[in-house]
C-alpha cells in the first residue's frame, strides 16, 4: 500500500511558540518605485492604460506591466474597468492621496534644484500646438544648437494645457495667458489668421467674394470639443453652420487636408505661409491676431537653461508680427 503523505508531521516536531512566530511573519512583497507611482498617477488621470502612455511617452504594454507590478507590491487591486475607462478602487483612491503628496514634494524639489542651475545644459521639455512647433520652433531650432550646444529641447505637440507645476512640461507657448498665480508669461508676439485655400478647391468651387458666398463651401477645422476656441467661435459667427468636411485636434491634419483640396480652412498665417498650395480667401476678413505667450513655472524662472530657451522662443516669435 503507498504511504499516506500528510503536511502536518513536521508541525509535531515544533512548539506552539515557533508556530505562532510563523503565523505572525510578514509576506515578503515586492518593493516598487517612484517609478511605479508616476505611472499610476498618470492612469489615475487620464482614465486608461493608453491615455497614460501618451502622457508619459511611454507604450501601453508598460503602463499595464507597471501597474501589475505595483498591484502586486501592494497586494490590493487600484482600478476597475467600467464603461467609462478605469476607475480607483477605494485602494486606489487611498493610494492616490499619498502619491500626489509624494509627487509634490518630490516635483518642488526638482523646480527648486532646476532653478538654481546656472549652467544652459541639459533638457527643457517645451509644448506647444503642432502648428506652432511647425511653423515658428523648428524654423530656428538651429540656432538654439548654435548657441547652447549642450541644450535638449524635448518637444511635446499638444492642444491641451499640460500642467507645468507637475513637470510635463518647462516651457509653454500658449495662445492664452494663464491666470494660475504659479506661472509665469512672457508675450512672445501675436499670431494672424486667415482663411486659405487650395488652388485646386478654388478652380472646382470658385473662389468666395462676400462672406455671404462662404455659406456654399466646405470648411476644415477642429474637432467639436475646441469650438470654445476664439477663431473659431468667430468662424462660426461668419458661417452660422459651417459644412465641415474634416475636423481635426490639431492643426497639422487641417493644413494637409486644405492643400490637398478639401475645403477651406482657418489657419495662422505664418502656418499657411509653409505649405505653398495655399491660397488665402478674402483677406479682408480675418479674427483678431491671438497673443501668443511663452510660459513657465515661477520656480524655473530664473534657470539658466529655462531663460535661454525663453530668449530664443523671443526671437523666433518675432517672425508673427511681421
Amino acid at each position: 500500500m503507498p504511504q499516506r503523505m500528510t503536511t502536518s508531521r513536521p508541525l509535531r516536531n515544533c512548539s506552539r511558540m515557533q508556530i505562532e512566530r510563523a503565523k505572525l511573519q510578514p509576506v515578503a512583497r515586492e518593493a516598487f518605485s517612484w517609478d511605479d507611482l508616476r505611472v499610476f498617477l498618470a492612469v489615475h488621470r487620464r482614465g486608461s492604460h493608453g491615455g497614460a502612455a501618451r502622457l508619459l511617452g511611454v507604450d501601453a504594454t508598460t503602463v499595464g506591466r507597471r501597474i501589475g507590478a505595483l498591484e502586486r507590491a501592494l497586494g490590493a487591486r487600484l482600478f476597475d474597468r467600467t464603461p467609462a475607462g478605469l476607475e480607483p478602487t477605494p485602494a486606489g483612491a487611498a493610494l492616490h492621496s499619498h502619491a500626489a503628496r509624494v509627487e509634490e514634494e518630490l516635483l518642488a524639489a526638482e523646480r527648486e534644484l532646476g532653478g538654481a542651475d546656472a549652467r544652459v545644459h541639459g533638457s527643457v521639455r517645451l509644448t506647444a500646438s503642432d502648428g506652432l512647433l511647425h511653423a515658428v520652433v523648428l524654423p530656428a531650432l538651429d540656432g538654439l544648437r548654435r548657441a547652447h550646444p549642450g541644450l535638449v529641447l524635448e518637444l511635446r505637440a499638444d492642444t491641451r494645457e499640460l500642467d507645468l507645476s507637475r513637470r510635463e512640461a518647462d516651457v509653454a507657448l500658449r495662445l492664452v495667458r494663464p491666470k494660475q498665480p504659479s506661472l509665469v508669461a512672457v508675450r512672445l508676439g501675436a499670431m494672424r489668421m486667415g482663411l486659405y485655400a487650395s488652388r485646386s478647391y478654388l478652380a472646382r468651387r470658385g473662389t468666395p467674394r462676400s462672406a455671404g458666398d462662404l455659406a456654399e463651401h466646405d470648411f476644415i477645422g477642429f474637432d467639436a470639443s475646441l469650438d470654445d476656441v476664439p477663431h473659431v467661435r468667430w468662424l462660426r459667427r461668419l458661417v452660422r453652420a459651417p459644412r465641415w468636411v474634416v475636423r481635426a485636434t490639431t492643426v497639422t491634419p487641417q493644413v494637409l487636408a486644405c492643400a490637398e483640396g478639401a475645403g477651406l480652412a482657418l489657419l495662422g498665417t505664418v502656418v499657411a505661409a509653409r505649405e505653398p498650395r495655399l491660397l488665402p480667401v478674402l483677406q479682408s476678413l480675418a479674427p483678431r491676431p491671438r497673443d501668443v505667450w511663452g510660459v513657465v513655472h515661477q520656480d524655473l524662472r530664473r534657470s539658466a537653461r529655462v531663460v535661454a530657451v525663453l530668449d530664443w522662443l523671443r526671437s523666433a516669435a518675432s517672425m508673427l508680427d511681421t
